[in-house]
């Protein structure tokens, strides 16, 4: 799965038969909003890899009933590409822009059901973790269901990784079987020791530390492997 340009700001990507319509925001200079309002507008790298990790090894283990919570989804990509591929029972794409990431979604209606639902979630905020977590929770029709929660290119920031561990600690503490799955690649300034310091405070020593998953990417001329980073850990 590519992406290919058709103008400044808008993207066609292929997933599976059909294609998503990501409107992306590519001024980095905006004099009337704060870079963090506008950090969430950008198609993460980690977004298609971790869509076709998914995809290949762990969405045969999800049951129908499973619920896909997103966390950072930025313009929605992964969560919107998943909910195309597999009929999963309910998918949340969570952002702190929600405007954002629900115009996207309003883009691509066509494509997707209505099991894909656009939330405003900030790391941190209790109201609205408890508001996620209360959806999950109608989402469950029986003692089969799990949650998948998913995050893809979220240690950037290291002032966010308190924040961040909290509402994952709080989306798994709902005496459902939960599977947290956080992507990044290398190329990034990502900072894993400082969030993992937060994570085994809250979940423990047993919480994993990345391991590297190669990929084959096509590029233009040939194919080339993505080394992905997965921190894979089931509560």
């Amino acid at each position: 799965m590519s992406a290919s340009s058709t103008s400044n700001n808008k993207c066609i990507i292929p997933i599976g038969t059909t294609y998503l319509r990501i409107f992306e925001d590519l001024n980095d200079e905006n004099d009337d909003e704060e870079v963090e309002d506008n950090v969430g507008r950008l198609i993460w790298p980690t977004s298609l890899p971790m869509m076709t990790h998914i995809n290949q090894e762990i969405s045969p283990l999800c049951s129908k009933d499973t619920i896909v919570v997103e966390l950072g989804s930025g313009c929605g990509l992964l969560g919107m590409g998943l909910a195309i591929l597999h009929k999963f029972e309910k998918v949340i794409i969570t952002d702190h822009d929600y405007e954002w990431l629900q115009r996207n979604l309003d883009l691509n209606s066509n494509e997707i059901g209505k099991e894909v639902i656009a939330m405003r979630l900030e790391w941190g905020n209790e109201s609205e973790v408890d508001t996620v977590s209360k959806m999950i929770h109608q989402a469950c029709h029986s003692r089969d269901s799990n949650v998948l929660v998913l995050a893809s290119d979220v240690l950037y920031n290291h002032e966010s990784h308190e924040n961040l561990v909290y509402t994952l600690y709080k989306l798994s503490s709902l005496e459902i079987s939960t599977r947290i799955l956080i992507g990044f690649l290398t190329d990034r300034d990502n900072d894993e020791a400082s969030f993992l310091v937060f994570a085994r405070n809250v979940f423990g020593d047993t919480f994993p530390s990345a391991k590297s998953i190669f990929l084959d990417r096509k590029g233009k001329d040939k194919s080339r492997q993505i080394e992905l980073h997965l921190i894979d850990f089931v509560v």
